[in-house]
């Protein structure tokens, strides 16, 4: 057998299929033994010794699609304010691709394939693009770990230019009666983004001490808020009414979950006959573009709505046709001119 002693200890040492193999142990007989086991498991396609064996499971765990994506959710996401969508998403992913499949086992044919499963199931493009966002961050971390040899193409989505949808006063009342018919605390919800703007994750975590009644206020903290600045929102006379005659829940005034609130509201937009393109988020637009509409200032919708940007203030504007025509008829007395007029 080649065993030799190294010091203290018996060096087994022999070659296989041209592979030299060598391992340290105490005694002799541990040599021996290792040696007619080591050479029993090469010839089974296994590796030389069960330790190293255990090494290798647990280093292919490693290179595992779901270990990759959930690693770089804790180091990247966990701690946004928009670690539950992410979350929400990381876990469709998983869904709908094998999430024990070998990171670089998904080539660029794998993405190809994947956005046309995604098509079939009417996923939007930017919806498409968000997934293969959080998927090309988990190929990159494994690609600077050297894990990946090289990076496939992401084949992201045209998306077409954003349409900003807000709602009509008829439009408001129809959505209004159909979530009353849901329940007292979705038409609250649904009242609330109408009249304050604020996005559906600031308003659910509303509690006793975001809702200031003697003073009529809506207060966010940044900590609370996409761009995390802090704002205040006067309450309208109807929201008064509508939360002095609601007692919160340990604190909260919505116990409902986001998952929730959108099964309700395509209750709600298929009730009425709405479509997959009116959201709720256009009741943010709504409340932004009915201020517009009525003459107050940019800076104070920026405020109100907590817009980093006033220029993001601007896309959120809007006029209606009536209201552009009657801005046009402004023209026609300026200067009269029908004398010249055929």
């Amino acid at each position: 057998m080649s065993i030799r002693v190294r010091g203290s200890s018996f060096q087994v040492d022999f070659v296989h299929d041209g592979k030299r193999y060598r391992k340290n142990l105490p005694t002799r007989a541990d040599a021996e033994n290792y040696e007619i086991t080591a050479k029993a498991r090469l010839i089974k396609g296994l590796p030389p010794d069960q330790e190293q064996e255990q090494t290798e499971q647990q280093k292919s765990k490693w290179r595992c699609l779901d270990v990759y994506l959930w690693t770089v959710y804790e180091q990247r996401w966990s701690k946004q304010k928009s670690w539950r969508s992410t979350k929400n998403r990381i876990n469709k992913i998983l869904h709908e691709l094998d999430g024990s499949m070998y990171i670089d086992d998904i080539t660029t044919d794998v993405l190809d394939k994947y956005v046309a499963q995604l098509e079939r199931h009417r996923n939007r493009p930017g919806t498409i693009n968000r997934k293969l966002s959080i998927l090309s961050a988990a190929l990159k971390h494994a690609y600077r770990r050297e894990e990946l040899q090289r990076m496939p193409h992401i084949p992201r989505q045209g998306e077409p230019p954003t349409r900003f949808r807000w709602y009509s006063e008829e439009e408001q009342r129809l959505i209004l009666t159909a979530a009353n018919d849901v329940s007292p605390e979705f038409f609250l919800l649904i009242m609330t983004l109408f009249d304050t703007g604020m996005r559906i994750s600031e308003a659910l975590m509303l509690s006793d001490r975001h809702v200031l009644l003697d003073s009529r206020m809506f207060v966010l903290s940044g900590a609370e808020t996409k761009n995390s600045s802090s704002r205040s929102i006067p309450m309208t006379d109807r929201l008064h009414r509508l939360y002095s005659q609601r007692q919160p829940h340990t604190g909260k005034y919505f116990s409902i979950s986001y998952d929730q609130v959108c099964k309700d509201w395509s209750s709600v937009r298929d009730r009425i006959g709405m479509g997959t393109g009116d959201t709720i988020h256009a009741m943010r637009h709504t409340f932004c573009s009915r201020l517009s509409q009525n003459g107050v200032d940019m800076r104070r919708i920026q405020e109100l709505a907590g817009h980093k940007d006033l220029a993001t203030t601007q896309r959120y504007t809007h006029l209606d046709s009536k209201t552009l025509k009657d801005d046009i008829g402004t023209l026609e007395s300026c200067t009269d001119l029908q004398d010249l007029i055929p």
